[in-house]
């Protein structure tokens, strides 16, 4: 069953025993209340031995009770979290670990066991390891929906006094809170609803509650403000590299192997663009990884590069294919109709997107793998602890400026080779032009959002006017390239519909088409590329 996702936004205040809920009437947009009926909650946190959801302010949950009991996953938005919702029962019950595990932890018991499909968005963070409780909440919650002037429940203040345990150290502690959290009647822009919320905590500082110091009740049941707090280290930059050349890049790969993280769940939920951002976000650390190499460990370098291939590899085929069907979906678009259609269409289409659902299944194996979540494990280890060479300590300027040059070294004269090559191997030439110009643009924006901090204003514009400037290559060199592709598949399955005694007819449209838009070269190339060389000049 695929999760209910919904916002949260929502403000804690800690209040003492004696509070009485005031008549929230009184603050502006709020007509009326309606009082519920008082509900008893008890929540299970599970994480991993490492915190892992922890570090990356997440929450997994099992709550029974109340409208919403089930499994929740709570997940930093940028206004509020992202909860994500499934009803208790739901799914195959599996382990701790999911399918990689052998069993179930110890004192596991059946029906409480995390199943398969709430792992699954989490599955990048907690990768094969096993969940354990983390703590255990009793709240009795005594709501109060507060109604705009149109008799719609724009907000819930719920009254709770919680009991709760952490469940690896020990410690029991209990507490009253008021929650005030919006509901889907609230107002559809933030400004009004900070404006509503606002107005409602007026109210409630009025009769004597204060912000609550603690984001969520798990982490007051663990007896800290924040979730990050139980983490040794979380954020921490190591000193000795800060500044240095090193310190850009080792930034480039924690965002990028976030980036991973993000994209992880899309990939295996399979949606619409999901398998080529994650693959834009591999070529970037390969490239980035590929540029700097000399500043850290060789071994390191070439085994994340292996591993990040090896990802890539497999994505890549999955995005290939489905590239392929959109490509022949808009060529057959833009031809007359034909009664072979519905043949070509099988051909050229249906293949295409078997060819996709077969290499996006492969993916998803691949992305369950052990490998795989070493692969992920070697990029956390590489950002926390960069395996640094003497170099590494040399100024970010003069490290990222030779490999700017080495690389705008490298597209120079592969567009000089294009240029000179004769009509059998233009198009390999060509191609090796756009990996060149894809590797310089990948390098440049890995960098460029870590480089205002360590090389200040300007030399981040510099950057970002040099990619502006390689996009245009990149993109038009792709698009020829997809068209190359598109070509082979259509003699191929000219030939296999001939073989058959199928209509060929609108292959041939196809194919004449493709051939008009291929062309020759744009004649731009040498000019962008000498575009390029000019602003590298002003890093």
């Amino acid at each position: 069953m695929a999760a209910h996702t919904q916002a949260e936004i929502e403000r804690k205040y800690d209040v003492d025993a004696a509070a009485s809920v005031p008549d929230l009437t009184a603050a502006d947009g709020i007509a009326a209340a309606r009082h519920l009926e008082p509900v008893t909650l008890t929540a299970v946190y599970f994480d991993t031995a490492n915190l892992d959801l922890a570090a990356h302010r997440m929450i997994l949950r099992r709550r029974e009770g109340g409208p919403d009991e089930g499994w929740h996953i709570k997940k930093p938005a940028k206004e509020g979290r992202t909860e994500l919702h499934w009803p208790l029962g739901s799914g195959t019950a599996g382990n701790s670990r999911g399918k990689a595990a052998a069993g179930r932890p110890a004192g596991k018991a059946a029906g409480t066991a995390i199943p398969d499909e709430v792992l699954e968005p989490v599955r990048a963070i907690v990768r094969d390891r096993v969940l354990s409780p983390l703590a255990r909440i009793s709240t009795v919650r005594t709501a109060v929906h507060l109604l705009n002037e149109r008799g719609e429940a724009v907000a819930e203040l719920a009254d709770d006094v919680v009991s709760a345990s952490d469940a690896r150290g020990g410690t029991l502690r209990s507490w009253r809170e008021w929650e005030v959290e919006l509901l889907p009647a609230a107002p559809d822009t933030k400004k009004a609803r900070s404006r509503l919320l606002d107005a409602i905590e007026r109210v409630l500082l009025e009769a004597g509650a204060t912000p609550s110091s603690s984001v969520a009740k798990v982490a007051q049941a663990l007896g800290v403000e924040s979730l990050t707090d139980v983490v040794p280290g979380v954020g921490a930059v190591a000193d000795a590299i800060a500044g240095t050349a090193a310190s850009v890049v080792v930034a480039a790969v924690r965002g990028l192997t976030a980036a991973l993280e993000i994209a992880d769940p899309a990939v295996r939920a399979d949606q619409p663009d999901a398998v080529h951002q994650m693959r834009r976000a591999v070529r970037r650390l390969r490239s980035v990884l590929a540029g700097n190499s000399r500043l850290f460990d060789g071994e390191a370098v070439r085994a994340l590069r292996g591993g990040l291939a090896w990802l890539g590899g497999s994505l890549g085929e999955a995005r290939d294919a489905e590239v392929s069907g959109k490509r022949a979906v808009r060529e057959l678009d833009a031809v007359p109709a034909h009664p072979s259609d519905a043949a070509v269409q099988a051909r050229l289409v249906a293949d295409a997107r078997r060819e996709y659902t077969e290499a996006h299944q492969r993916v998803r194996r691949l992305m369950s793998s052990p490998g795989y979540y070493r692969l992920l494990d070697a990029l956390d280890d590489f950002a926390a602890r960069p395996p640094v060479t003497t170099r590494a300590s040399h100024p970010a300027v003069k490290e990222l400026r030779r490999q700017l040059r080495r690389d705008i070294a490298r597209l120079r004269a592969r567009a000089r080779r294009a240029a000179a090559a004769g009509p059998v191997d233009r198009e390999a030439a060509l191609h090796d032009v756009r990996k060149a110009v894809r590797r310089l643009r990948n390098a440049v924006d890995a960098i460029r959002p870590e480089a205002a901090a360590v090389l200040g204003a300007k030399k981040r514009r510099a950057l970002r006017r040099i990619s502006a400037a390689a996009k245009p290559i990149e993109t038009s060199l792709g698009e020829r390239h997809d068209l190359v592709l598109f070509a082979g598949q259509l003699e191929f399955a000219s030939a296999s519909a001939n073989e058959a005694g199928e209509e060929t007819f609108v292959y041939g449209m196809l194919t004449a088409r493709s051939s008009r838009e291929l062309g020759a070269p744009s004649a731009d190339l040498d000019a962008s590329v000498r575009r390029i060389v000019r602003l590298a000049r002003t890093f």
